[in-house]
């Protein structure tokens, strides 16, 4: 048997999510990011409303964003959970709101006329740089990992004969996914492979498309319809992605994005990591370095309450092979002959 040069990777949870949402219409990823996101809302609305930690992150960022808090009514029984947070967050934003006569202060003629006299700007008020500074939603930001282990694995095995027969009966990824995954590792040898799969399904997409153009004009106009009666609105799925997948906070969600260019001295651009030691870092970029070490505590929080979850499962099955074993050994000794020689019995 010949060596592979690539060692297979690992079969994992998402291996098999995502042979479950090849069986669905659409894009498999939008599925498995649609049903991660509905899952985590039932979980939080059920198990954290009350939990402080998920209230601060929530108060960070204001609630979730529009598209995944109208996923709040697709979840039966609801309604308790989301009052409780927004009640929480709605006393927040009135703490912060400015009080009317501070308000009708800023915008007094002579204060307006005294900043353009003197070349200045006006100090925005408190209430919109809480609003300006506010952390990205919590659904968004979890979207982005499922996301990308998604891509990763179809990636990894859109080669594998089980995995690619499955992936050849879905309708493949959208455009928005396709051009993550072959954001992510340029270097991987199934990008081929990957956008070959998607050529041959967009040409017959197109075909559609033309059958269903074609059949508005009334000397076809008697033809049966069929398959391309969907085309458009596949069409709009395959260009966008699933309708309310891409959530407003999440931007672009692609991989790590590279250094941001700077201007070097000479001209040229050099990259954030070679700028000037001597230049300090904004309040931008402290913050998003604070935002950053945050989500880094809460990820590694995180997975330590799923290592200490697995531990106990473990003891508890330690403890119920023990109970077993027990037993067996006292059905062994009840068993035996009271004189000690051998059991003829088989």
């Amino acid at each position: 048997m010949g060596r592979r040069d690539r060692k297979t990777p690992a079969k994992f949870l998402t291996y098999f999510q995502l042979l479950d949402a090849f069986t669905e219409a659409g894009c498999p990823v939008c599925s498995i990011v649609e049903h991660g996101a509905l899952k985590a809302l039932d979980g939080l609305l059920y198990e954290q409303v009350n939990d402080p930690v998920t209230r601060e992150r929530l108060a960070e960022s204001h609630g979730f964003c529009n598209w995944h808090a109208w996923m709040l009514p697709r979840i039966p029984g609801s309604a308790l959970g989301a009052a409780l947070i927004y009640r929480h967050l709605l006393q927040n934003t009135l703490d912060r709101l400015p009080a009317p006569r501070q308000a009708a202060d800023s915008d007094k003629p002579s204060s307006t006329l005294r900043n353009r006299v003197l070349g200045g700007r006006a100090t925005p008020p408190a209430f919109l740089v809480w609003r300006r500074t506010k952390s990205p939603c919590l659904l968004c930001t979890m979207a982005q990992r499922v996301e990308r282990d998604a891509l990763a694995a179809v990636l990894d095995f859109v080669s594998e004969p089980e995995f690619s027969e499955a992936f050849a009966r879905s309708a493949g990824l959208c455009l928005p996914h396709l051009s993550l995954s072959l954001e992510m590792g340029a270097e991987h040898p199934n990008h081929a492979l990957l956008l070959g799969t998607h050529r041959a399904r967009w040409e017959d997409l197109r075909w559609e498309l033309d059958e269903f153009v074609r059949k508005f004009d009334y000397r076809y106009a008697d033809e049966a319809r069929g398959r391309e009666g969907t085309s458009w609105s596949r069409a709009l799925a395959m260009f966008v992605g699933r309708a309310g997948v891409f959530g407003p906070d999440r931007g672009r969600a692609a991989p790590e994005a590279p250094a941001p260019l700077d201007v070097a001295p000479d001209g040229g651009a050099r990259g954030a990591d070679q700028a000037s030691e001597d230049d300090p870092p904004s309040v931008e970029q402290l913050r998003f370095e604070n935002e950053r070490l945050k989500r880094r505590i809460g990820d590694l929080l995180a997975q330590r309450e799923e290592d200490r979850q697995a531990r106990l499962a473990l003891e508890f099955q330690a403890c119920a092979l023990t109970s077993e074993l027990k037993a067996v050994r006292l059905g062994l000794d009840a068993d035996a002959p009271a004189d000690g020689t051998p059991s003829t019995d088989r």
